[in-house]
């Protein structure tokens, strides 16, 4: 072999791609030519060398022949050697949580090309609020109306910060191009990069004249309705993505308006999955002779009061007990519901009568 790929990183045939990267990193920033005591050289032998054991297939030919064969693979980098620029500064550097030329793309100032701009149209910020919720409307669902103070589009100019009828001319500050040149300093030296116009908000053209309703911004804030709709079965805790209901922004698209569920407990019911759980307390003498109970339900009209339905207890039923109504529960997404679930329990006097007493001596000499 010419050259030993794994003495210039520093491994052993055997270590793991993390290992690899592990000591490319390392070596990378120590001998960066930008650095003070940097070696040019080094450093791009360096790279060489990970280029061809951080790629799985290179790695095995280089592993078997001694060489790798060109065909795919990534743009010629420094050299002729292959690889990807962005990569490697932002694997030296991704363990600081921003980038290391002073918070702006470091690529912004070579070729006018940055990561930032790919990104897309800028966004506004996401809302979130809570939403208390009866039970009931937990099950069935509803619709509620919030008001909230945001920022919103501007009525007048519809977001683009011109008055009526005005025309656009270029950007002044940047001619045009929407970005202006910005010096920075890292601790790799100076860069210039590319970054967005404040005066014109990146679009690289403004209005003769200002609306006068948002001053030129383009959006203002104000108390905007906003309707939620409460899907049937949302369970406590969820929460409702409204799209492009946050804040707005200028130039960009709307954030999101997240809206999280409290249920208000029920007095009666509870859920468990689909279903819905309640008890009933019958007399004794119901659940050993069998009988009717009058029980609530959440089938009641939208005001909230609620229906009525007799349940059947069965002959000889005892405590802990379950009956089933089913299609009774909570609805479910692709059709149908969950049961309604009666938890038996007997309902004990506090007194009983000498009549009452004679009764059960009489059952007990039955066997009961």
């Amino acid at each position: 072999m010419s050259k030993d790929y794994y003495e210039i990183l520093g491994v052993g045939k055997g270590a793991s791609q993390e290992e690899v990267k592990k000591a490319y990193r390392k070596l990378a920033h120590q001998h960066h030519p930008d650095k003070k005591g940097g070696d040019e050289k080094k450093f791009k032998e360096i790279n060489e060398a990970y280029q061809i054991l951080g790629d799985d297939e290179k790695r095995r030919q280089y592993d078997r022949f001694g060489q790798t064969f060109p065909g795919g693979g990534r743009q010629q980098g420094f050299g002729g050697f292959d690889f990807d620029l962005g990569d490697i500064f932002e694997d030296i550097f991704s363990a600081t949580g921003e980038s290391a030329f002073g918070g702006e793309d470091f690529f912004g100032g070579l070729g006018g090309f940055s990561r930032s701009r790919q990104r897309g149209a800028r966004r506004g910020s996401d809302i979130s609020l809570s939403l208390d919720v009866s039970f009931r409307e937990s099950v069935f669902g509803g619709a509620r109306s919030v008001l909230l103070d945001k920022t919103s589009l501007c009525d007048v100019c519809g977001g683009s910060g011109a008055e009526p009828g005005s025309h656009v001319k270029k950007c002044d500050l940047c001619q045009g191009t929407g970005t202006v040149r910005e010096s920075r300093r890292s601790i790799l030296g100076s860069f210039t990069s590319l970054a967005e116009c404040s005066k014109c908000r990146g679009k690289g053209e403004i209005p003769e004249h200002f609306c006068k309703h948002c001053r030129g911004q383009g959006v203002f804030r104000k108390q905007e309705n906003i309707n939620i709709q409460i899907p049937a079965g949302i369970r406590d805790g969820e929460a409702i993505k409204l799209t492009g209901m946050g804040e707005a922004l200028s130039g960009g698209v709307a954030g999101d308006l997240y809206v999280k569920i409290n249920v208000t407990p029920h007095s009666v019911f509870r859920r468990e999955g689909f279903d819905l759980v309640m008890n009933l307390y019958a007399q004794p003498s119901k659940m050993i002779l069998g009988g009717e109970e009058a029980i609530e339900t959440l089938e009641g009209p939208p005001d909230g009061r609620a229906g009525k339905i007799l349940v059947r207890i069965p002959e000889l039923s005892k405590a802990g007990d379950i009956l089933r109504l089913r299609q009774k529960g909570v609805p479910k997404a692709r059709g149908g519901r969950g049961d309604l679930l009666i938890l038996l329990h007997q309902k004990l006097p506090r007194k009983l009568s000498s009549q009452a007493k004679k009764l059960l001596l009489d059952l007990e000499r039955e066997g009961l």
